[in-house]
């Protein structure tokens, strides 16, 4: 039987993989899925939005699968700037969570590094939200765990 849940996050498909990122309003969601974006596609790689502000999961045989609601596919919120209109890919699966999280620590316990939606288990990346540390750091913190994952897929 198939599960569905419609969820405020962002996510994007870097190098084959689908993420989602999850966070409070304010956390930087929309600013790291567009500096993520931006870095991938400048080095030639596999980059596209799926969804901003609101994401739609599907739990199936197949895994879980996220997709644009279809008022706001292709579309991004850049703070001070507006609604932005990117490439989009709808839907796709989910390979990793990124948490967007109020505090970093040093060193995470293994059990931090995957989490369940919909009863299915998922890899996930807690990344300390917006003002906590540089961008930089945080598309690092992705990278890394993509590059977990799938080496081939992270560190662009």
């Amino acid at each position: 039987m198939r599960q569905n849940l419609n969820i405020h996050g962002t996510a994007v498909v870097l190098g084959g993989a689908g993420l989602l990122l999850r966070g409070p309003s304010g956390s930087g969601k929309s600013l790291l899925a567009l500096a993520l974006l931006d870095r991938w596609a400048a080095r030639g790689l596999d980059a596209a939005l799926v969804s901003d502000d609101r994401v739609d999961l599907s739990a199936g045989p197949e895994g879980l699968t996220m997709a644009a609601p279809a008022p706001i596919a292709g579309l991004i919120e850049l703070r001070g700037r507006g609604i932005l209109t990117r490439s989009h890919r709808s839907p796709v699966p989910l390979h990793l969570l990124i948490d967007l999280v109020p505090e970093l620590l040093r060193m995470p316990e293994s059990d931090a590094f995957t989490t369940e939606l919909l009863g299915l288990s998922v890899p996930r990346a807690p990344v300390p939200q917006a003002g906590l540390i540089g961008l930089d750091h945080q598309m690092l913190l992705v990278s890394e765990a993509l590059a977990a994952l799938d080496p081939l897929v992270g560190r662009p």
